[in-house]
């Protein structure tokens, strides 16, 4: 991490920070200082003070580089010639600390977002057996529920009679978050993080990222059911994601739902296809929605029953089905 200012209350500020992330930053308190390491380094945060020196040297545009400060003129005027994101401190000195732990190569554990096609395709249980899935082969999981109308997933698990946080506990967080799996309910070794029917939680950028990145730190995969409420909290959640899964009923209807929910979120995804009797095959699917088929869920109807009765995903579910978990798993 580079470190762009000069000696005073703003670097230390940054530094604080930085120190608050467990990162190490290199730090240039000129521009000259900085040139050298301006492509190097994993993340760039400048000081206001030094924008205009700095973009004095027509420097290459680059990923992850903040620009930080108190006046939003001098940070509107710099952003662009220096290709930086612009975060006015001290209101967004939190959301400085996650989006530094974002951009770290410490965060750790793959993040798995599903997001459903259409209504009634299926995709919190396909999230919630991948986790259980990853549990039983050794893996720290996690489930977290960001679909604000889904009615909590901890209804799916049958742990909503089991204590711990969720995210009306959550909402709060902001920069470095440690290890709270102690805190949440688990079943079947799985962590899980619902949202809640007892309140409205609007999730905010900050608490969404500190949570989800503290949680890399401290498993080993990460699952999100995003559902189908496209919000933004669902948005951000997925842009966090380092895979993204759209699962697909394979129908005139549910490909053009996942056609919506496509553009709804802007990003690659790559599709889970179901594939009901007499649907359209995979690479129909794949050639209609212009993404590749990973994975073919197979059809297993006794997932809806153990659903309605609260059972785990894995203890009902067909072996092909499995497998095709096992499978997501694996990539």
């Amino acid at each position: 991490m580079l470190v762009i200012a000069a000696a005073g209350d703003l670097q230390d500020s940054i530094l604080s920070v930085v120190a608050a992330q467990e990162l190490k930053g290199r730090v240039a308190t000129d521009a000259a200082q900085a040139v050298p390491h301006w492509q190097r380094a994993e993340t760039v945060v400048i000081a206001q003070d030094l924008a205009e020196e700095l973009a004095a040297h027509s420097l290459p545009h680059r990923d992850q580089v903040f620009l930080v400060g108190n006046n939003e003129s001098v940070l509107a005027t710099w952003s662009t010639p220096l290709g930086a994101k612009v975060l006015v401190i001290p209101e967004q000195l939190a959301w400085l600390g996650a989006v530094l732990d974002e951009g770290s190569t410490k965060s750790g554990a793959p993040v798995y977002a599903f997001l459903g096609g259409s209504g009634g395709a299926g995709v919190s249980t396909l999230a919630a057996a991948v986790a259980l899935r990853a549990s039983k082969q050794g893996l720290r999981s996690v489930l977290v529920d960001v679909d604000a109308l889904g009615g909590g997933i901890d209804l799916l698990l049958g742990v909503e009679q089991i204590q711990g946080w969720r995210w009306p506990s959550l909402g709060a967080a902001e920069g470095y978050v440690g290890d709270i799996r102690q805190y949440l309910p688990q079943v079947g070794g799985v962590a899980v993080v619902s949202m809640s029917r007892d309140s409205h939680v609007e999730l905010a950028k900050e608490p969404l990222v500190a949570i989800i990145q503290a949680l890399r730190r401290t498993h080993d995969l990460v699952v999100i059911d995003a559902g189908r409420s496209v919000s933004g909290a669902s948005i951000q959640a997925v842009r966090l994601a380092t895979q993204r899964f759209l699962l697909v009923m394979a129908t005139v209807r549910g490909i053009a739902a996942a056609g919506q929910v496509m553009r709804a979120y802007g990003c690659d995804v790559e599709l889970v296809v179901r594939k009901p009797a007499g649907a359209a095959d995979a690479t129909t699917v794949a050639e209609l929605l212009g993404q590749r088929v990973v994975a073919m869920l197979p059809e297993d109807k006794t997932l809806a029953a153990a659903a309605e009765r609260g059972e785990l995903a894995w203890m009902s579910a067909r072996r092909s089905y499995l497998r095709t978990c096992a499978a997501l798993i694996n990539r």
